[in-house]
């Protein structure tokens, strides 16, 4: 079988989601606390992770993302051109390597390649493998202390050095001297936890002194209220309790001229076809 476009009116043949969006099924809303989250990650996915690194004599990156989401899985997915019926490895795939196009540009002079929110590391991690990346030294900030402890276990497998650190959207707080001045940091799926973004967040990022910042998440303001697909996706958002004002805030930062916006593409891809991420890159102005 092969990847296959499919309408917005097919996607309930394939996926639940739809029912639950329109109120069909009984939705249930997780509000994300720092509890919560830590809950879903630390103790539960990172931590199956982590015993799987533990226990698997011949690890590779594959294998940990196939263990955190089986890559031979049909789902449906969304890209720019609209929805797809894909497995969730071929759009994984799709989803790296916009990661690289997206960064790329500024990986000249950049000191460091940092990812904060980084998981259990697998975007940073693939990143490390291209060619444009190879030669710059990883940091990855992660709150949870399972998904360093992966990232860990990985960077020796693999053989690929990484400074790690914790890093908290929330308190914005970040381990003394983890970034280097003049990195290129990216965050991925990761901002969005917060349901309502400090004001201060443009600002907690400019302090650590980046090249540029570029932000691979779902921007609730991405999302217009004339289009039945994109209030499916505020619906998604509202329902499970994911940042409302990421764009808003990085908008001020822009208006009070303290950051300047080097790329914007909204709704680019999504392994969620609800939840698209958009790529929004910007550098300070100071």
């Amino acid at each position: 079988m092969e990847a296959k476009r499919i309408t917005l009116d097919e996607v309930a043949k394939y996926s639940k989601l739809p029912k639950s969006l329109l109120s069909l099924e009984p939705a249930v809303i997780r509000q994300k606390t720092e509890k919560e989250v830590m809950r879903e990650f630390n103790a539960e996915k990172w931590s199956q992770l982590l015993d799987y690194a533990k226990s698997e004599k011949n690890l590779t990156l594959e294998k940990m993302e196939n263990k955190y989401g089986d890559l031979s899985e049909w789902i449906v997915g969304y890209d720019e051109k609209g929805f797809l019926w894909i497995t969730y490895g071929d759009l994984l795939k799709k989803q790296f390597e916009l990661y690289a196009q997206a960064l790329a540009p500024y990986t000249k002079g950049a000191t460091a390649l940092v990812e904060l929110g980084a998981g259990f590391g697998s975007k940073i991690f693939d990143l490390a493998k291209r060619k444009e990346f190879s030669h710059m030294p990883l940091v990855g900030a992660e709150i949870s202390e399972n998904g360093r402890e992966a990232m860990k276990i990985l960077s020796t497998t693999l053989k690929t050095p990484i400074t790690l650190g914790s890093c908290d959207f929330r308190k914005l707080q970040v381990d003394k001297d983890l970034i280097p001045p003049n990195s290129l940091i990216f965050t991925s799926l990761s901002a969005h936890y917060v349901p309502q973004m400090s004001s201060e967040f443009t600002d907690f990022l400019i302090a650590m002194k980046p090249k540029a910042v570029v932000h691979f998440e779902p921007f609730f303001e991405h999302f217009s209220t004339d289009s039945l697909h994109d209030l499916m996706c505020r619906r998604y958002i509202d329902i499970n309790d994911y940042t409302r004002n990421l764009g808003t805030v990085i908008d001020r930062g822009v208006e009070n001229k303290r950051i300047k916006v080097l790329e914007e593409r909204k709704k680019v891809l999504g392994l969620n076809p609800f939840l698209p991420i958009s790529v929004l890159a910007w550098a300070p102005l100071e």
